[in-house]
């Protein structure tokens, strides 16, 4: 079974000790302590992870708390401002010019789903120990407005630097690339969102980062004489702005009714970037939908096609750029309808072609091809859709 970028499970979240503030100080005074570190590109804005590329394959760099004392002296001081924010509404953004947040703890550093390789000894590594739960924690920390956490990184780390490459993205370990997209979402959520939307004040990061609270202390009189905060976001019991969001997306694999073909487009975004570029539909869920009916209207609306009602829902995949999960779907169009292809709905697409099950065969396996077209990345949620139904078509005609 294929393991998708982002997919593989390896830290246990510990949610439920996100807010508990005797736990996050005793995971910044924990030695073992592993710190992944972000910045924002000074270039595009993305977010960059710093990994070393002293192999072949990137890998994200786990710095233990205990390697340098100001790094752990600043991760101190963010601990007793986060525990500060819980009973007051600073901001921790206007007191600390860095960004963390607590990821979760490997519970079994050195086996197959550990986080740490097992030439660093990491089975030999103490773990921090809180209740009845214990493992190695992991804290993301983004970096972009701080000089000095730079400079600190430059002279105590050798052959690393910060990286948004999709090559190297997508070339790390499956482990690494599931930390990477957790991490990432969550800082990319935290840069993005400062102020609050019912009442513009600023946000501040509670639950040691998990968290979006407003600042804005004003009170009003409420409807039954009590004292109630006059931000209509933080009035609320519950709501959604507080949280991180994920975008929901579809992505569908097309063969015909015939099984003897699957149908590729490529996008008109990527007309100067790569003309040979092939992949599966896809597109956002909207307000009121199942993913069937997303799948049946996205479908449409760049194909001018209709499916059959026998839509199978596969896999899933996160895909942190910026905050989507991947909704795998494979579909088989109506009989009959196949030529009636159409890209001027929503003129996402620029061309659309039915490739023999075969000839696309032949690229997934690494078979020799004219080279006329490229599929997606191995690994991707789209490679893999292409691969099944392939597959499918192939065994079903033999």
């Amino acid at each position: 079974m294929a393991v998708f970028f982002g997919a593989r499970s390896s830290l246990n979240r510990f949610s439920f000790l996100r807010s508990n503030v005797a736990f996050i100080r005793s995971v910044v005074a924990f030695p073992n302590t592993r710190l992944i570190f972000y910045r924002k590109s000074q270039t595009d804005g993305s977010l960059q992870v710093y990994a070393s590329k002293k192999s072949s394959n990137p890998r994200i760099v786990y710095l233990p708390l205990d390697y340098n004392e100001q790094i752990k002296a600043l991760l101190g001081r963010w601990a007793m401002i986060n525990e500060e924010a819980t009973k007051s509404s600073i901001n921790i953004r206007r007191r600390l010019n860095f960004t963390c947040v607590f990821l979760g703890m490997d519970e079994n550093p050195g086996t197959k789903d550990s986080v740490f390789p097992e030439e660093h000894e990491s089975r030999h590594l103490a773990r921090l120990t809180f209740e009845k739960h214990s493992g190695i924690p992991v804290l993301a920390v983004d970096i972009s407005g701080n000089a000095e956490f730079q400079d600190l990184l430059d002279k105590i780390i050798d052959d690393a630097e910060f990286t948004s490459s999709i090559t190297d993205i997508l070339n790390l370990s499956p482990i690494d690339a599931a930390v990477f997209s957790y991490a990432k979402m969550y800082l990319d959520w935290l840069l993005k969102n400062q102020f609050c939307p019912g009442c513009g004040s600023s946000v501040s990061p509670i639950w040691a980062g998990t968290k979006l609270q407003c600042t804005n202390e004003e009170k009003e009189v409420g409807k039954d004489g009590e004292s109630v905060f006059k931000c209509p976001v933080r009035r609320t019991r519950v709501n959604n702005v507080c949280f991180p969001r994920i975008d929901p997306v579809i992505i569908i694999a097309l063969r015909n009714s015939k099984g003897d073909k699957i149908l590729l487009g490529h996008n008109a975004r990527r007309k100067q970037l790569d003309k040979r570029f092939f992949s599966c539909f896809s597109g956002f869920m909207e307000l009121g939908e199942t993913i069937r009916s997303t799948v049946i209207r996205e479908v449409w609306e760049e194909t001018g096609l209709k499916l059959k009602n026998n839509i199978k829902i596969i896999k899933s995949q996160p895909w942190p750029f910026p905050a989507n999960l991947m909704i795998g779907c494979i579909g088989t169009t109506e009989e009959g309808s196949e030529n009636n292809i159409t890209t001027h709905l929503d003129c996402e697409l620029d061309h659309l072609e039915w490739f023999d099950a075969n000839y696309i065969a032949d690229i997934v396996y690494g078979r020799p091809t004219d080279g006329r077209i490229k599929l997606p990345q191995k690994g991707s949620v789209a490679f893999e859709l292409i691969k099944m139904v392939t597959d499918d078509c192939i065994s079903t005609k033999l």
